[in-house]
């Protein structure tokens, strides 16, 4: 791990470059070896720099989840119908963590509101304009959260030694179907892809039904590829 002589002050380094470098060093190193003295190293700085910014490493990891999703362009499309404008959210947070895979489990139990407070904001919005109020609009955004936060957990959680372990155990299955689907990580990941798109699609199906949406009876189908 290459680092910096350090420097007292931290002079002239804002907020902002402390929680890129700590995203920097997530994705090189992963969330366990970070710590306050470990960012002061990476930028070469003595740890009571950091400090200044920092009261934990909670609030590092925190910051670092900020900017991955400044990083990577997270946002809500401003056009397109309610439906659409949710699943873009959904499908920018998924390549987000693929981006930045080390950061998934952290967003388990993360609850940063200037990261994220801005998205419920508008995914609540979203969700009054396909008819949910009351317990209907609390019930819906759960469960697209619920959704969102767990996949991306399961999915890109210690990628790729997670998604290996998996898919040996898989293998062990002895099914023909199981066998072929997890004969690489690139199959498993297509599939883990396809399985995000059928039921991010499937759950907004019930969105719109808990908002007096019959998809049905109006002809509107939701699957698509993304190709």
């Amino acid at each position: 791990m290459t680092t910096m002589p350090a420097r007292e002050s931290g002079k002239g380094l804002s907020r902002d470059a402390y929680a890129d470098a700590a995203l920097d060093f997530i994705d090189a190193h992963g969330v366990e070896p970070l710590s306050l003295r470990a960012l002061g190293n990476q930028l070469g700085v003595h740890a009571t720099a950091v400090y200044r910014h920092f009261d934990s490493k909670n609030e590092v990891l925190e910051a670092a989840l900020q900017r991955m999703l400044e990083r990577e362009n997270v946002q809500i499309p401003e056009t397109g119908t309610p439906r659409e404008q949710i699943l873009a959210l959904l499908r920018g947070l998924r390549d987000a963590f693929r981006a930045h895979p080390h950061m998934a489990i952290p967003n388990l139990t993360l609850q940063d509101e200037q990261a994220t407070v801005e998205f419920v904001r508008y995914a609540l919005s979203l969700l009054e304009q396909m008819g949910l109020q009351g317990d209907d609009l609390v019930v819906a955004y759960q469960m697209l959260e619920t959704f969102s936060v767990g996949t991306n957990a399961y999915d890109w959680g210690e990628y790729p030694e997670g998604l290996e372990g998996r898919r040996r155990g898989r293998r062990l299955v002895g099914h023909p179907a199981m066998d072929t689907a997890s004969r690489s990580i690139e199959t498993m990941t297509e599939i883990n892809d396809r399985a995000f798109e059928l039921a991010a699609e499937a759950l907004l199906d019930a969105v719109e039904r808990l908002g007096g949406v019959d998809r049905s009876a109006v002809g509107v189908t939701g699957s698509r590829d993304r190709g």
